[in-house]
């Protein structure tokens, strides 16, 4: 390319030292067109997003941040299972311990407040424990118990304890004020917390997805059997959140209960906010994935900032090249999500996904303003192009018509003068030689010129009978436009004779010819060409 490109400049300083004939303009001209034509092709394709890797750009970004975001969730997620493993490891043991030191099994407990209350005690500082140190919002214990049997619903009501946070903020998500949601009073007084507005003595396990088939179900150990539930409202209250289960077994496989931890709606909110980007605002989602469809009401949406989101859409999923659509029926969205193991075990065997969205309308109105200014650069380029071919054209023609209306008025160039075009130099040093010597008579020409003219006229014998018709016309100042009409032929016929006449009286275009008819006619030669 760069040899092209000094090739090309060694030309250009040729042809300014040198005359160059008519034909070489000429040319010039057309690869300036050429030029045009490419701009104009250029143009074409940036509309049409051939030059646009926005799609590609939208999925390594989008790849990046569900990996991270993916990453990050699923190490919380793991990080949580743990811990509650490990808080079912430390309830079994004092559970079991405080039956052994009574001399009763768990079932014994029932319809007995004060030996509730001494297990719950016991319970209390592990699961205090777990919710100071664990990323969540709350943290409980169910026994599988009641106060009284014989209450109504006393088959789903089941003693425990339940702790969470109560003044969860953008600023900071996990704050050392915890309140009292469910459990005995007592402790609340002795560890003076404060109740929950919506605080209940016992747990409605029918408000837990899975837990009467855990408590049910006997198993050897915890860790084979645990699951996230999916999103629920807790009850008597406007909030939502996914509990995540883990069986309390004894040493001999009694099942004791459940515990865990809390992950409300409202504190995913404020953990994953939505990352701003240039092509929108990404939100974070963790969701069942069933039948191609995201079941946002049944996981959790992180912040929707720049978004009209609202975590309770069922979003259809279209799978693309570059990235997934997601459609509400409302609305739409682009994004890329992938599968999370997070449960062992029923009850649902939901898969679950962690996702990335991006408002369709923010990456088209991205995608808008790129192409808006691709299609401004590629106009630019055409005008710059349009001017250079409008400059070049010009620059051939000028010196043509000047001379020749130079011709008109009888007058010669000034001495030394050149116009660049090698014929009319030819011409303008014998008009300027006709000017010096004085002694030149009407018609008298050097003898290079006269050679010249001699030739030309020689070569009207070549022509045909309908090529003398043709130059005729020309001769008695017709336009090309006309001979059709004239001759009674049709253009192509006309620009066919133009043709050959050219060829046979050696003229590059119809400009040279007139400018030999006029000479001739000027020296009193021009009957000879009929």
């Amino acid at each position: 390319m760069l040899n092209k490109l000094k090739e090309l400049r060694a030309l250009n300083a040729f042809a300014k030292k040198q005359s160059v004939g008519m034909q070489r303009k000429l040319m010039l001209y057309w690869v300036s067109m050429i030029l045009v034509v490419f701009a104009a092709v250029i143009l074409l394709l940036s509309i049409a997003g051939a030059f646009s890797r926005d799609d590609e750009q939208l999925h390594e970004v989008m790849e990046l941040h569900l990996s991270n975001t993916g990453d990050t969730l699923a190490s919380q997620l793991d990080h949580l299972t743990a811990q509650s493993l490990n808080l079912s490891k430390e309830l079994s043991r004092e559970i079991e311990g405080a039956l052994v030191q009574e001399g009763i099994s768990l079932q014994e407990v029932n319809d007995d407040p004060e030996r509730l209350l001494k297990l719950q005690e016991v319970m209390y500082p592990l699961i205090s424990t777990t919710l100071q140190t664990a990323n969540c919002n709350g943290a409980y214990a169910i026994l599988d118990a009641t106060t009284n049997t014989g209450l109504e619903g006393a088959d789903h009501s089941r003693s425990g304890i339940h702790l969470r946070y109560s003044n969860l903020s953008a600023s900071s998500p996990v704050t050392p004020t915890v309140v009292y949601f469910r459990g005995i009073p007592d402790i609340a007084r002795q560890k003076d917390l404060e109740l929950h507005n919506r605080w209940n003595l016992e747990f409605d396990t029918d408000q837990i997805p899975g837990c009467r088939e855990l408590m049910d179900a006997p198993l050897s150990r915890p860790a084979d059997r645990y699951f996230w539930s999916r999103r629920i409202d807790l009850k008597d209250t406007w909030e939502s959140a996914m509990l995540l289960s883990v069986p309390i077994v004894g040493s001999d496989g009694t099942v004791y209960g459940v515990c865990g931890v809390e992950l409300s709606a409202l504190y995913f909110q404020f953990s994953y906010p939505t990352l701003e980007g240039k092509f929108g605002s990404a939100v974070t989602v963790l969701a069942p994935v069933q039948d191609s469809r995201l079941l946002l009401p049944d996981g959790l949406v992180g912040s929707v900032n720049g978004t009209y989101l609202d975590g309770q859409e069922t979003l259809a999923i279209h799978q693309g090249r570059y990235y997934n659509e997601y459609d509400t029926g409302a609305g739409r969205y682009i994004g890329l999500h992938q599968t999370i193991p997070i449960s062992r075990g029923k009850p649902e065997d939901t898969v679950w996904a962690v996702a990335i969205l991006i408002p369709q309308e923010s990456y088209a109105a991205y995608t808008a303003g790129v192409q808006q200014t691709w299609i401004i650069a590629a106009l630019g380029l055409l005008l710059v192009l349009l001017a250079l071919s409008f400059f070049l054209s010009r620059r051939f023609v000028r010196p043509i018509t000047d001379s020749l209306k130079r011709f008109q008025q009888a007058k010669g160039p000034e001495q030394g003068m050149s116009s660049g075009i090698s014929e009319l130099d030819e011409l303008a040093e014998f008009l300027n030689a006709r000017a010096r010597n004085q002694r030149l008579e009407q018609g008298e020409l050097p003898p290079n010129i006269t050679e010249l003219f001699d030739q030309f006229v020689e070569r009207k014998d070549l022509l045909t009978e309908a090529e003398r018709n043709i130059l005729r016309y020309y001769i008695d100042g017709h336009e090309i436009a006309e001979i059709p009409d004239l001759a009674f032929i049709s253009m192509s016929t006309v620009r066919k004779h133009n043709r050959s006449i050219y060829e046979k009286l050696g003229v590059a275009s119809r400009d040279e010819l007139m400018l030999y008819i006029d000479l001739l006619r000027r020296c009193g030669r021009l009957q000879e060409l009929f």
